[in-house]
């Protein structure tokens, strides 16, 4: 089967974020999304936590250490996402904002029947878990590489998705992958527009890195 994503983000995280600041008459007004998207529901605006959503699934959301943007309905090519951009003429309006990290996350869904035993024979020892005589039913697994300027968190659980379109749901194996980046703060806009622009690239990584890993067992 093949690796789908559910959605993709990017997660600037920072001390003193400011909620309130994030609405769409801000977001038309700096020029960060174009004057003719249309917002899917009311803005939320709290002191601790704004979120402004558009038809297109692509969601802003802002709390005071972390500001994120996330598409949730992906119809294109994912690696040509907007997100990626978006994040950075954000930023780059709150000069000021102590940003610390920047994260590229995925999520990626395998269908297929059984997930829960085949995650647990993929990586897992026969017997290796048992006691008493008991077995597990299931398993989740997180791995942490050291890759040049990045840390990547991959991990691999079983799970079910319901479209929006369709009712049903599907068992399959859920694949969440984390690029983080730290940013040490001298130049830290560039070091922004450098981390977001690799964007494309791990998200080739990401597919690379799942089918590597799953494909013996399922893709």
């Amino acid at each position: 089967m093949k690796l789908e994503i559910l959605n993709t983000s990017v997660v600037v995280l920072a001390k003193h974020h400011n909620p309130t600041i994030l609405h769409p008459s801000f977001l038309v007004s700096e020029g960060i999304v174009p004057s003719e998207w249309e917002t899917a529901e009311l803005p939320v605006s709290t002191p601790v936590f704004a979120m402004v959503k558009y038809k297109n699934g692509v969601v802003f959301n802002v709390e005071e250490n972390r500001f994120q943007v996330t598409q949730d309905t992906i119809k294109d090519d994912v690696g040509k996402s907007q997100i990626s951009e978006l994040a950075c003429k954000y930023v780059q309006k709150l000069p000021h904002v102590q940003y610390q990290a920047l994260g590229v996350n995925f999520k990626g869904f395998v269908e297929c029947a059984e997930p829960q035993a085949i995650v647990m024979d993929h990586f897992l020892k026969a017997g290796v878990a048992d006691f008493d005589g008991t077995s597990p039913e299931a398993s989740g697994l997180r791995f942490v590489y050291e890759l040049p300027d990045v840390r990547l968190r991959l991990s691999f659980d079983s799970g079910t998705v319901k479209s929006a379109d369709n009712e049903e749901k599907r068992n399959g194996i859920l694949v969440d992958g984390n690029y983080h980046m730290a940013l040490a703060g001298r130049k830290i806009h560039q070091e922004i527009q450098k981390a977001a622009s690799l964007y494309a690239e791990h998200y080739k990584h990401f597919v690379g890195v799942t089918e590597s890993i799953l494909a013996s067992e399922v893709l």
